[in-house]
């Protein structure tokens, strides 16, 4: 949500603020940011919730390998 207060408080684009250089990456960043803005203006609008499934650990990096093939 920071980057998103940033663009906005700096008026820039969201891919501007991670510094983005693909175009098309750039696009797509910006696109879900615009996609969530939206929906966090809904009148009945909950907070975004952002899933952290990253391996913590070898162990978890060896079942996501497992898991994922």
């Amino acid at each position: 949500m920071t980057i998103l207060a940033m663009a906005k408080q700096f008026n820039q684009r969201p891919s501007q603020v991670i510094n983005l250089t693909n175009d098309y990456e750039a696009f797509c960043f910006d696109e879900a940011c615009v996609y969530i803005m939206s929906e966090m203006n809904k009148e009945d609008a909950q907070e975004p919730r952002f899933e952290n499934d990253a391996p913590r650990n070898n162990d978890d990096l060896i079942e996501y390998f497992k898991s994922n093939n």
